[in-house]
């Protein structure tokens, strides 16, 4: 499955907290939207194939999917003509400033072409249905930092992170040793220069990955 790459999310975005369902019908062809959280290319996959095996007997099976915190999209026309299926419906996801979901609009045709516009129209229109049926949830990035301080510097660097609204958590007893730091994404850079700076050079810092909540 291709992806192509888009502009990171902030600090935070917005997901799907549960499945959203929609149905409607334009001339004769009945839509089905199936909106739900998906955090891989694989489960992209495997909800596509489960649909298509449910839906067995249906037209087409169209869809649009954000991922990895809106860094990768892909969407496809399944059999559709160009551009009316797969590209309304991600446009139905980015209008909703949503990452981290898969909208799936199962056409069962019902006799009548209802040309490109109407196509588009369609699909778009029971993708944002189903969107708008799912509930959902902000979740927060932070950048996860582990520093390992000597106890002159400690206070120092609770001081910083409680200004500066950061979590921090100290992986000892006592007042010296490992500390854990979260930080938002986008100040990760910069918060790495002043735990430096407030320490005098003298902490430790290794990154540990991200760090999620919602």
């Amino acid at each position: 499955m291709a992806s192509d790459t888009v502009s990171r999310y902030g600090d935070e975005y917005l997901v799907l907290a549960g499945v959203g369902k929609a149905e409607s019908r334009v001339l004769g062809s009945r839509f089905l939207g199936l909106a739900l959280p998906v955090s891989s290319e694989q489960e992209i996959s495997k909800q596509i194939a489960e649909r298509a095996r449910e839906y067995h007997d249906a037209t087409h099976h169209c869809f649009a999917a954000i991922w990895d915190w809106g860094k990768s999209v892909h969407s496809s026309d399944a059999g559709e003509p160009r551009g009316t299926a797969g590209l309304p419906i991600l446009r139905a996801i980015q209008s909703a400033g949503l990452s981290d979901t898969l909208v799936i609009v199962t056409r069962y045709f019902g006799g009548t072409k209802l040309g490109k516009g109407n196509l588009a129209r369609a699909y778009g229109a029971c993708a944002g249905e189903a969107l708008r049926d799912a509930p959902k949830k902000m979740v927060h990035r932070k950048r996860r930092f582990l520093m390992d301080v000597p106890p002159s510097e400690t206070g120092k660097l609770y001081r910083l992170a409680h200004r500066n609204g950061w979590d921090i958590m100290s992986d000892s007893s006592g007042d010296s040793g490992r500390f854990e730091v979260r930080v938002p994404m986008s100040e990760g850079d910069s918060a790495i220069q002043a735990m430096r700076n407030a320490t005098a050079g003298q902490a430790t810092i290794m990154e540990d990955g991200l760090w999620t909540s919602s």
